[in-house]
């Protein structure tokens, strides 16, 4: 079972769903998922929770090894992410992975893991059909879900129900092609996942790159979506940087305040490029021979 200091990792990686909105991080939560339900209209996404139903305006997935990962969210920023430890159909502990929905502009939400007692059984959820054929994943689930930020105590727990994902478009990271390299202060950071997906920062657009270790420390680059190829530094001005970085360290947000980004290639779907930087703060980092070949 994933350890509840270690989520908030895995929540940096999946980049579509959970990028935190505070002052000392760069990501938003701002989601940018209009190329997914166009194209499978079938596509559905619902919860009942508070005394009403809430659906999904936009959804998508991403099968990733052994994780699966889905979020559905609405244009105001409100969206429910799972993260799944899991490859094939079946019922999997709410408890064991990460269920969560996070409200419009919070950087906190209400997750599947009780804080003060992590074997709590709080839900499932239930993978019942991925179509290979039509790239679709669907299921249930419900869960009850506790406030995350714990030094917040008065926050009553919500409970989801009637929880419902059918048809869901996904893309299966292995058919992209995608690779990732770099090192953290001369030691290679091996990646297990590579997640990409188009976000926005201080209300720009940007390709987000991430990847993530076996311990469930990432990297994440970040390039305007409007950039062509060449070099761009790093300066730490969230407001104005044109390309950006961040290294989570056991938990530790790191955010880069000195390096660059080199857009080698570029086309409509995929980008390539290298990078290198430092962080700031207390502990600080060396992110070199950075390189990265995507799809996004």
């Amino acid at each position: 079972m994933k350890n509840i200091k270690n989520i908030r990792s895995l929540l940096l990686v999946f980049a579509t769903i959970f990028f935190a909105s505070c002052d000392n991080e760069p990501l938003d939560p701002a989601l940018n998922l209009d190329d997914f339900n166009n194209n499978n209209p079938t596509a559905v996404f619902k919860a009942d929770f508070s005394g009403s139903t809430w659906t999904a305006t936009q959804s998508t997935a991403v099968v990733s090894g052994n994780l699966i990962q889905i979020v559905g969210a609405k244009s105001n920023g409100e969206s429910f992410g799972f993260l799944i430890n899991a490859s094939n159909v079946g019922t999997y502990p709410a408890n064991e992975n990460l269920l969560a929905f996070t409200p419009a502009g919070s950087e906190f939400g209400y997750w599947s893991v009780n804080p003060d007692n992590e074997t709590e059984n709080t839900g499932s959820i239930t993978i019942t059909e991925i179509n290979t054929a039509n790239k679709t994943i669907s299921g249930t689930f419900s869960f009850k879900g506790y406030w995350s930020d714990m030094d917040q105590t008065s926050i009553l727990p919500v409970q989801f129900t009637n929880g419902v994902f059918n048809n869901i478009p996904y893309v299966d990271q292995s058919e992209t092609g995608d690779s990732f390299y770099a090192k953290v202060d001369g030691t290679e950071f091996v990646d297990v996942d590579i997640l990409t997906a188009e976000i926005q920062i201080e209300s720009q657009d940007f390709i987000s790159i991430a990847a993530q270790d076996a311990n469930l420390n990432a990297i994440t680059v970040s390039v305007r979506s409007n950039l062509s190829t060449g070099t761009y530094n790093i300066t730490g001005n969230v407001g104005t940087d044109l390309v950006q970085a961040i290294y989570d360290f056991d938990n530790q947000d790191n955010l880069a305040t000195s390096g660059s980004v080199t857009i080698t290639s570029k086309t409509a779907d995929r980008i390539k490029g290298t990078f290198s930087f430092a962080t700031g703060g207390s502990t600080t980092y060396n992110v070199t021979q950075g390189t990265f070949d995507v799809a996004y």
